[in-house]
């Protein structure tokens, strides 16, 4: 049986930082070549490996691909067929087990979590891409960050240098539990959801604390809609990063210095369907669907994330990175809401209506709530004095709805978060 290594190995990580930097700032034509390369090869890798690529796979389709323009001649992967397949039911490749991986388990915010698995070879190299990720949000080697999450990371042997601490705040506790932790850890660079984020600066605010420790945030894990980013800012005064990644792709996107959030090309191939049922590569709006392309152990071909997004052409002068533009993360897939006439809408419909409302700054975060089919009732939070202007702003930004939905607006203090720590855009009961 492979030992698998009780810390974080450092060398593997540090030797590949330089191609993760690489890639994520090469020119298209580079990234096209990349893509190109990397893809076929994971795509045979599989073919040939994993039992369940092997059964669903037409040997004529792997031996024609060329790259990602081929990828609609493959089937699409969810969640559910994850969990139906189960550890060793057909997604590992040959020579690896669950026993010889390491796991990674979703956040469960769809009550149905999956698990996956990573090879230390995997891992070498997506640790990689995760440091670079913090160098690029202006992480200093002696920086501590504070993980905002359910489950801590393994420590690594720098630490006991006093350099690139891990900070673990745990997202199923109390708000005034993960504060408490805050200031036990001091972290430096703060990173994770943003609702929880701002709740704690809150929570010390109402202490009477300042903070004066964070220098960096960088927002991660749910919708740009759901809020939080303006108040964790305004108390922490930290400079704002943003990325999206996923247990099952890591960094999928991530902010430049001009603060567009561009796509990670050279790890992940992204594809988006739209609404109409058909796939572009990058571009449009619609269910995200990624393929990572460093999988050697569980390699996830063609995987619906679950999430609605709208990606457009890169239009930026960063200079750094030339990839497509991830705009906003609009919700899950299952965010669905339920007319008067019985029919279920994805919440993205009235959200788009509340959108350029929560880029002013003064509507902080939303949750829309269904009880009964036809009904609807929105939460919101506003900043302070702002209440009834926002109410009224967002009483019109939703009336084009009123004839699908008998529609109400409720501003609150607070809006509860699930056991893992996020906000879920859309709530039935």
């Amino acid at each position: 049986m492979t030992r698998l290594p009780h810390r974080i190995p450092i060398l593997p990580v540090l030797a590949n930082v330089a191609t993760a930097r690489a890639r994520d700032r090469a020119r298209p034509e580079r990234i096209a070549e990349l893509q190109a390369r990397l893809l076929t090869q994971l795509v045979r890798h599989a073919a040939a490996t994993v039992p369940h690529y092997r059964e669903v796979y037409d040997p004529a389709v792997v031996a024609e691909f060329q790259g990602p323009q081929d990828l609609s001649r493959l089937p699409l992967l969810d969640r559910a067929t994850v969990n139906a397949l189960g550890p060793s039911g057909g997604l590992l490749a040959a020579g690896h087990t669950a026993e010889s991986t390491r796991m990674a388990s979703t956040s469960g915010s769809t009550g149905h979590p999956a698990t996956f698995y990573y090879s230390e070879q995997d891992l070498g190299y997506l640790r990689a891409t995760f440091l670079w990720d913090l160098l690029a949000c202006g992480m200093r080697p002696w920086d501590r960050v504070g993980y905002f999450r359910v489950y801590g990371f393994r420590k690594h042997r720098l630490e006991r240098l006093g350099l690139a601490g891990n900070v673990h705040v745990d997202t199923s506790k109390s708000i005034a539990e993960q504060a408490d932790a805050v200031l036990a850890g001091r972290p430096t660079i703060l990173w994770g959801f943003p609702s929880m984020i701002a709740a704690v600066g809150a929570e010390l605010r109402r202490r009477g604390i300042r903070y004066p420790h964070a220098r960096v945030i960088v927002f991660a894990g749910e919708s740009t809609l759901i809020g939080g980013r303006t108040e964790a800012l305004e108390y922490f005064g930290a400079t704002a990063h943003e990325t999206y990644a996923s247990v099952e792709a890591y960094t999928i996107a991530r902010t430049c210095s001009r603060g567009n959030m561009h796509l990670r090309s050279g790890d992940v191939v992204v594809e988006v369907i739209r609404d109409d049922g058909s796939v572009t590569l990058a571009d449009g709006v619609g269910e995200i669907v990624v393929t990572r392309l460093h999988a050697e152990a569980n390699p996830l071909i063609r995987y619906r994330l679950g999430d609605r997004v709208e990606i457009t052409p890169n239009d930026c002068d960063c200079g750094t990175s030339h990839m497509p533009i991830l705009r906003s993360v609009l919700g899950r897939v299952e965010d669905r809401i339920e007319t008067k006439d019985g029919v279920l809408r994805n919440g993205n419909f009235i959200a788009s209506l509340i959108y350029p409302l929560s880029r002013e700054g003064r509507l902080l975060r939303i949750q829309m709530v269904q009880e009964r089919p036809g009904e609807l009732r929105l939460l919101a939070v506003a900043t302070d004095g702002a209440e009834a202007e926002v109410e009224r702003q967002l009483r019109a930004a939703i009336a084009p709805a009123a004839s699908q939905f008998d529609l109400d607006v409720a501003m609150v203090d607070t809006i509860a978060p699930e056991p893992n720590g996020k906000i879920r855009l859309v709530k039935r009961l």
